[in-house]
């Protein structure tokens, strides 16, 4: 026989923490905070313009690295025929070039820019990452025989904020200082003084 005398007991429903609500909108206010932060770390990179255009860039290049390599201590550059080029030449005796170098210099509006005409442009031959050289950088390096003559040559091209910089380097194996003989090394000193240019060109007014 049941007992209907007693009411049975039922708890009133308790009501619930807010400490689970607090920590969750606590992390989705942290999550925001940093999405937020890093979108504006982005969108300043993205939007960096560490380089600007100047009529004497060619006379900031630092070229000495490059210089001693090919035993020239007095090498310039010069303004090249071509927009925003600059190139150098090593003459023996005769007057006749033993090396013959370039510079091309390409401003973006923006890091963005840049790298749109960085991502999309082929380089020819064999490159090889160069580490620790503005945001993006490639080398090529060959020796080669033209009509009989042994020649050598690299080229560089380094893509830093708002800058494509690109940089060749030909020369004859025959010179005095023998360039040819370490491909490698004349590579090297190309990096170098490119490096040193960078610096020089981001510190222009």
């Amino acid at each position: 026989m049941i007992d209907t005398s007693t009411e049975l007991w039922d708890p009133p429903p308790s009501r619930p923490s807010l400490a689970p609500a607090w920590i969750g909108a606590s992390l989705s206010s942290a999550m925001i905070l940093v999405l937020v932060a890093a979108g504006g770390v982005v969108a300043h990179a993205w939007n960096d313009e560490r380089y600007r255009e100047t009529g004497d860039a060619c006379s900031r290049l630092d070229l000495s690295a490059v210089a001693a390599r090919l035993g020239d201590p007095a090498l310039r550059p010069q303004p090249s025929v071509n927009t925003g080029a600059c190139v150098y030449i090593v003459e023996n005796e005769d007057g006749f070039w033993r090396s013959y170098g370039t510079v091309q210099l390409e401003y973006g509006a923006n890091a963005a820019v840049a790298w749109v005409g960085w991502r999309y442009k082929e380089t020819e031959g064999s490159p090889r990452d160069v580490p620790n050289l503005g945001r993006a950088a490639r080398l090529v390096s060959e020796s080669s025989d033209v009509e009989g003559e042994a020649v050598c040559s690299v080229s560089l091209e380094v893509l830093d904020s708002n800058l494509r910089f690109s940089t060749g380097l030909g020369a004859n194996a025959d010179m005095p200082s023998r360039p040819c003989d370490d491909v490698e090394a004349l590579g090297d000193a190309l990096i170098e003084s490119t490096r040193a240019s960078l610096v020089r060109l981001a510190e222009s007014p």
